[in-house]
This record gives structure tokens, sequence and C-alpha cells, in this order.
């Protein structure tokens, strides 16, 4: 009932975006062109919030405004009575929710407070978390959130999202249909079996892209009845979640192969059948053997993207370039050594090449200056087993090593980048090895949660004399070492997803090219100020990431219209305005309808009304 109007109706440009034969008919009217290019700025409110009375206006979270609701509303909305005689604005009501979430100290609960919140009142949630990211984004994302998946099937309250199992297959279409909204932009999607650090949770996932979709609103504006997380369930593997009586999902072992593909296969097309073929399809904790390969699949045919693999990848290189202003040495220069060779480090190794070769190296020079070691041992050619197909091209024909501490030693990277989620594999030998190797090494422990990552801040001060340049996947506090405080760098994806969804939706953008991520690393590079440099950050405070999120969104959207990517046509005259535009309001709005004056009416001798002849 409160959904937005058809993009047609609001926005003729939208509309004629996929028409390419009016498209090119605009550019031979260049009048009517330029007529079109403003109507991509026309703002308003599209939700009614009127159409509903009484009770069920206060409880709709994306009506209810509690004690802010004026007199008038109150009166006009039948709700006079049901609140308490106080009127409070919103910013008292921010501070009461403040009060209230300190009060908690275990964070599972603050986290439980600010789910209440989203399903009470939906801009007071949203404005909390934009205004307080710094605090309150640990607890709504990593690392708090892998707790909560964790225990899902003790916290699950109220419905958010889709769960669509393997039992549907066949009926995924009906299954949308049953999502009150219409007019979605962006879905994020996950099927359980690899979240953060913590391997297959099954249902319990369905944390993960809620917390997402949260943070697109949140971060980079984008609107909240936009944004649909869902849940293919296709089993679990997870004996212990199979034996607990208080498991959610399907008591199954995981469907996997051929039933598996064509389960995905039905999804992607059910999605774009309806929503559009434009609507951003977001992998989320997909485990290793599926993840690559489906990008892989689907990348070309969908608006689609994996943001493990994709979104790690851009805020990775974005800190490997900000450290070169440190290190005074190029990305071609450096030697690169992961830990891990599963999804995430793939796809960090391969735009850090495409970065490389950005600096004028040949792909194969490239690739040969990066290094992977993974459970059996360092990526050889020469080793028993080879090397996993989907790691190829970091394959090197050397000896096998499957002491790492030695690998550290003999190849001498100068940039050490963790993505084991083995808390601790980096030793204080292997740490005091790269401050050996090099004055300035680069040490990343980007594995999620706190508990998976591979080693502290602490440690990789302490123990390379402090030379380190580090940032982690999971927050850490202040360091102190030698009299010197360092504030550690947290290379969330936070600061790539929301920017890049918000170009890509306001946009339209029809495919998601790996040169859109590394546009996305270079704005957020270009955003780290010396001042955070010289207290050893090597990204922006995270109070700074909405601006980051517009900031990369603009530039995802002029690449997008720039490599002819963009579905809404023509271009506006004002492209960062038209992006800004598309961005939700966190302020409360009126609740009373629109009204406005008629001019009055011309005075005419109106005829008197005379019978109607009985023969009509």
């Amino acid at each position: 009932m409160f959904s937005s109007i058809p993009r047609s109706l609001i926005c003729c440009s939208t509309a004629i975006g996929p028409n390419r034969a009016l498209a090119f008919a605009l550019t031979k009217c260049p009048v009517f062109l330029d007529q079109c290019r403003n109507y991509h700025e026309v703002t308003g409110n599209i939700i009614c919030p009127n159409m509903v009375r009484g009770i069920d206006h206060l409880r709709d979270p994306r009506l209810n405004k509690g004690l802010a609701f004026t007199l008038e509303e109150r009166q006009a909305l039948g709700i006079h009575g049901l609140l308490a005689a106080k009127f409070k604005s919103q910013e008292e009501q921010l501070d009461i929710c403040r009060i209230s979430i300190d009060r908690y100290e275990d964070n599972l609960n603050k986290y439980l407070y600010l789910v209440e919140l989203q399903d009470r009142n939906e801009k007071l949630f949203f404005r909390l978390l934009s205004e307080n990211v710094e605090k309150y984004l640990p607890i709504v994302y990593t690392p708090t959130v892998g707790l909560a998946c964790q225990r899902f099937g003790l916290i699950y309250r109220r419905p958010r999202g889709l769960f669509i199992t393997i039992n549907d297959k066949g009926h995924i279409f009906n299954i949308l249909k049953n999502w009150p909204e219409p007019d979605v932009r962006a879905v994020v999607f996950t099927d359980g079996e690899r979240i953060l650090g913590l391997g297959d949770l099954g249902a319990y996932g369905m944390g993960i892209p809620v917390g997402k979709l949260s943070l697109y609103t949140a971060l980079a504006g984008i609107k909240p009845h936009q944004c649909l997380p869902i849940t293919l369930d296709v089993g679990t593997d997870n004996q212990d979640l199979l034996e607990d009586p208080l498991y959610i999902g399907l008591r199954q072992k995981r469907v996997r192969g051929k039933e598996y593909d064509e389960f995905i296969d039905e999804f992607m097309e059910a999605c774009v059948q309806r929503y559009g073929q434009n609507t951003l399809l977001q992998f989320e904790d997909f485990a290793l053997g599926n993840a690559g390969r489906l990008l892989a699949k689907y990348r070309n045919k969908y608006c689609t993207f994996n943001d493990d693999i994709q979104g790690t990848a851009s805020v990775a290189v974005a800190g490997l370039m900000a450290a070169v202003r440190v290190t005074k040495r190029k990305l071609s220069e450096n030697i690169y050594l992961f830990l891990g060779a599963g999804s995430a480090a793939n796809g960090i190794a391969n735009l850090t090449v495409a970065a490389m070769v950005a600096d004028g190296l040949t792909e194969k020079q490239a690739q040969e200056r990066v290094y992977m070691f993974d459970i059996d041992g360092l990526l050889s050619t020469r080793r028993e087993g080879g090397v996993p197909p989907h790691a190829k091209a970091f394959g090197k024909d050397i000896e096998p090593e499957k002491d790492f501490e030695k690998c550290v030693a003999k190849i001498k990277p100068s940039c050490l980048i963790g993505c084991s989620t083995v808390g601790g594999a980096f030793t204080p030998n292997v740490l005091k090895q790269m401050a050996q190797n090099i004055e300035r090494p680069v040490v990343f422990a980007l594995s999620n949660p706190t508990s998976k990552a591979e080693c502290t801040a602490q440690d990789a001060y302490d123990y390379t004399e402090g030379r380190c340049i580090f940032a982690s996947g999971s927050p850490f506090p202040p360091v102190h070492y030698d009299g010197k405080e360092f504030h550690p760098g947290q290379g969330n994806n936070s600061y790539i997803f929301p920017g890049v969804a918000l170009g890509v939706i306001a946009t339209a953008t029809h495919h998601i090219p790996e040169t859109m991520f590394l546009t996305a690393a270079r704005t957020l590079a270009n955003y780290v100020s010396e001042s955070d440099l010289a207290i050893g950050r090597i990204y922006p405070s995270l109070a700074e990431v909405k601006e980051v999120s517009l900031a990369i969104a603009i530039e995802v959207a002029k690449m997008a219209y720039d490599e002819g990517l963009a579905s809404v046509y023509p271009e506006p005259k004002n492209l960062g305005k038209h992006v800004e535009n598309q961005m939700y309001n966190y302020n409360y709005e009126s609740s009373m309808p629109v009204v406005w004056d008629w001019k009055p009416e011309e005075k005419f001798n109106v005829r008197p009304i005379q019978p109607v002849p009985k023969n009509i």
C-alpha cells in the first residue's frame, strides 16, 4: 500500500531508458532532450502516510514517529490519545536511544535493541546509525553480526526479508511476489555456507544480508523499501545446526551439483522478471566452491557483484594505494604474499594485478609479484595436487613449502595479506621477519570476526618495531608503541559496497565491470588525509564514510555513462545532484497530506439549469 508509485510515472527518463529507439530519437531533438535531462532532478515524497489511520499508523515502522507526531498530525491520523501528551523532537529521541543502548554492556543486547528500533521506527534507526557510524557499525555489522548469526534461532523475532528453500524450486517467482514492495532495486542474498569466518550457518546466515542492507541505507542513503534481503536455504552440512532444536532452516544436508545450479539460475531469472533487468543482485558469503564460478557465470548477464570477492578486493587495494604515500614504493614495486587462497584472496590479488598493470606492468609481470599460501602450503606447480583451478594465475614454478614462516623469509614480501580465517596465524616470528624484509612492511589481517584475525594490531606494531603499516578486517582499539599512539585502519567493505550500489542504482547500470571497483578503490584512497597517515591509518575515519560513499557513487555513475553501462537516459545535466536526489531522507517528514490553494475562478454569466427534455 505504501510502495513507490511506478517509476514511469515519476521519472520519464527511466521509463524511456530501455527504449533505445526513442533514446536515439531524443538525440535528434535537442530542445526536448535538454528538458528531459532536468526530469532526473525532480524529488518528492512518494509515500502517502495519511492513507493509514489509527493504531496501524503507529505499527508501521516506515510511518511511526513516536512522540514526534505533532498535535495536528495526531488528530488528523486518529492517533490522538494513543500517545502520551509530551511532544518530542527527533533529536530528543536520538538522545534517549543513545542512553538506552549505553545501558547494555553486552554487544549482542545492543544489537537486539537496534533491531527492535528498526522494527519500530525506521527513520530514527537509520538516522542514529548514520550519525554514529564509528560507534554502532561494529554492532550492526562485523564483528557483532557474526555472534547474532550464531544465535539467530534464539533472537529471531519479526520477519525481515525472504527465505526461499530448495523445496520451492519451480515457484521462486511466486515467492518474490509475496514481498510487499514492488520497487526493489537491490537484492542481497546468501546461501549461508560461509558466513564471515564462521563457516556454514545455513539459514542463520540471514543476519548478513539484513545487516548489509541496513548499511546500504545508513551509509549511502539507498531507500530501505528498495532493499530486499534473501536467504537461499539449500540445507546445511553443519551437524551442530542439524541437531539444534532452535534451528529455523531446512534440516537436511546441503544440496549441490546440478540441482543447486538450476535453483540459482531460477532465482536470478525470477529476480529480473519481478524487479527488472537492472536490479542489483549482490552475492554474499558463498563458499569458495561457488563464489568465484557463480560470479564468472552471471557477471555479464546480470547487474551483479560479489562483495566478498570484489568489495574486499577494492577496500584492500585502496589501503595498498594509500600505503604508497608512506612507503614511497609504487604498487608495482612490491612483493605480495597472501595467507589464504580463497575467494577473498583471489579477488584482492586480481584487482592488485589490475592496479599494477595501470602502473605499467604487463599482466604476467604483475602476477609474478603475487604469491599465495593455502592449507597445503605455497602455491607451487610442483606440489602434490598442483595449484587449485581458481588460483592458477598465481601458481609458481618453485620448490613447494609448507612452513609459512620459511616462505616469509624466502620470498621476502613487502606486503603480507591475511585472508585465512586462522586467528594468530601471523606469529611473532612472521612479523619479525617482515620487519627484516623491508623498512616499512605492510601487514593486513583481514579475516573476520576479530577472533579470526591473523594478528592483533598491538602484535603487529610490537613485533615490527612500530614500523608496519597495519589494517584489519575487524576494528581494533588504538595501539601504543614507544610513546606513540597509532590508530589501526579497518579495511571494512562498508567503505566500498554502499557507494558502488548507490552509483549503480542511480544510473540503472546493467553490468558491473571489475574496473568499477578499481575506480572505487582510487576514490577511497584519495580520501585518506595526511593526518590519517600520521597516526597509522590508511583509511579515512569511519565518521567520513557517508561522504566517501557519495564520492564513490558519483565516480561510479560517471564511469557508467562513460562506458555505456547506464540505462537512465539522457545523462542528467548535474550527475552529482542526480545521485544525491536518490538518497533517503533520515529526518522526519510531515505526516499531513500536502495541500495547496487554487487561484480564484473567473466570473462568467452562467445560465440557469434548464429542465431535462422528456425525450432525452
